[in-house]
């Protein structure tokens, strides 16, 4: 790993501490905007990391050998989601405004269509590597990570591939997408679908 790459690996304990930190202030010594400020470090401050560290190392499909010295931009946008995939009830509170989470998603880079159902416990490891369509359905438990190691030439990488979903489909609960995934347009994929990466490339 670069010197980059461990530097970004802190942030998870970073943005612990400093969560910590502002909730102990807030017991202390609570103030008005207190909550306000709280909401913010918790949701927009990795948001606007990641923001302004794609903007300078933009990345999209592709694949990385892990023996290489080689600064990967993903490594950085995964540690800034890292918060969200370690305590999924954070992103779970989103849902209870309706909207809010195509827009989250947005935020993060993905293209979202208009009318998306997401049910609460769904899992997107890669909130900025999703193309989601119109009045599309999200079952239950479902989970989608746009990423994975394999072996390409022998050698240990990274692949990160788009889950593309079309107009009006259907996910049934406890779905898994990996990868690549591209289903077509009006899909209706039955409970426990699993749809992976096969080492087709490019």
């Amino acid at each position: 790993m670069t010197l980059g790459g461990k530097f970004v690996s802190t942030f998870p304990i970073f943005y612990i501490l400093l969560v910590l930190s502002w909730l102990y202030k807030m017991f202390s010594h609570f103030e008005w905007y207190d909550f306000i400020v709280l909401v913010s470090i918790v949701y927009l401050l990795p948001l606007i990391l990641h923001r302004i560290h794609f903007f300078f190392f933009p990345f999209s499909d592709g694949y990385w050998v892990l023996s290489e010295k080689k600064y990967n931009p993903w490594w950085a946008t995964h540690m800034f989601q890292y918060p969200f995939i370690a305590i999924p009830w954070l992103e779970s509170l989103i849902h209870f405004i309706p909207g809010l989470y195509s827009a989250w998603l947005r935020a993060w880079g993905s293209k979202i269509g208009k009318d998306v159902f997401w049910t609460p416990r769904i899992e997107i490891v890669d909130r900025g590597l999703m193309e989601v369509g119109d009045k599309v359905i999200f079952g239950h438990i479902s989970g989608f990570c746009s990423h994975m190691v394999a072996d390409i030439d022998g050698k240990p990488a990274l692949v990160i591939k788009k889950i593309i979903i079309g107009d009006k489909v259907f996910i049934g609960a406890d779905t898994q997408m990996g990868p690549g995934a591209d289903i077509p347009p009006k899909t209706k994929l039955k409970p426990k679908t699993r749809i992976y990466w096969r080492g087709e490339w490019p």
